[in-house]
């Protein structure tokens, strides 16, 4: 009796080891290779993707999928003369193809110190309705001193804080000191001085290539006002039309006026 148990016993033994045996073999060919991060679309890296829109792979985070890209730039630092100065103090990388949240406001003229001219202008307007020597402000005696002149902004606070002060008019200077745009306020743009001014006219074609791009009015062959002094009765003018120097008397009406900003 117990040999035959023995001899069962044998048999069931076997038959579990061929079971399991076969089990094992039966799913060793049913396995497949699990995929990989390429073949589920995790094709991009970390620095393709626009911020923290991104999936990464599970079985490599290296590797990501990403949910939307950066867009192109628009934008850069100003370092062009003629480039489009936009209301975040930021210049257009491409005047085509400008970025609907910002607005065009001026033209750069002079990289180094950071100066724009505004699109637009005024025309007709008295420097001064009274001859009076302004006290804090330089007489340039000289064109070649006036060309020497970068001081519009200092300039033109004093001329205006002068008038309102003595009851006179400063049409010239108050014109630009309350030009405004996107970006600016009361203040920040000025009546430029006789070397702002200069720069304006060395630079006058790139500066209206540019400003015929936005719409901007183009800089014309008459004569603007700086903010360059000559004496109690006169004032300095440039001619766009050739570069020549003028002093006219500053109650004199015919003359146009090109903000300036110092961005």
């Amino acid at each position: 009796m117990r040999k035959e148990n023995k001899k069962y016993l044998g048999v069931s033994l076997s038959a579990l080891a061929f079971s399991l045996s076969y089990s094992l073999t039966a799913n060793a060919q049913t396995c497949v290779t699990p995929p990989s991060c390429e073949t589920l679309g995790y094709t991009d890296t970390a620095d393709k993707c626009d911020g923290d829109a991104m999936v990464k792979c599970p079985f490599d985070t290296s590797k990501v999928f990403c949910r939307s890209y950066p867009k192109p730039k628009t934008t850069k630092v100003c370092d062009t003369i003629g480039d489009i100065l936009l209301d975040d103090k930021s210049c257009a990388i491409d005047i085509n193809n400008l970025d609907p949240n910002r607005t065009p406001i001026g033209v750069v003229f002079d990289v180094s110190r950071k100066l724009a001219i505004a699109l637009e202008e005024g025309l007709s307007l008295q420097w001064a309705s009274l001859y009076i020597d302004i006290p804090g402000l330089t007489n340039y005696s000289s064109s070649s001193a006036a060309k020497g002149d970068y001081n519009g902004k200092s300039n033109t606070s004093i001329i205006i804080a002068h008038g309102n002060s003595n009851g006179y008019s400063t049409r010239a200077a108050d014109y630009c000191y309350n030009y405004t745009t996107e970006g600016t306020t009361k203040g920040d743009w000025y009546l430029p001085a006789g070397g702002e001014l200069y720069l304006i006219y060395q630079n006058k074609d790139t500066l209206n290539n540019s400003l015929s791009k936005v719409g901007g009015t183009q800089l014309g062959t008459s004569y603007y006002w700086s903010s360059s002094e000559y004496n109690v009765f006169k004032a300095w003018l440039l001619y766009l039309y050739n570069g020549d120097w003028y002093n006219f008397g500053k109650d004199f009406n015919d003359h146009y006026i090109r903000p300036v900003l110092a961005y």
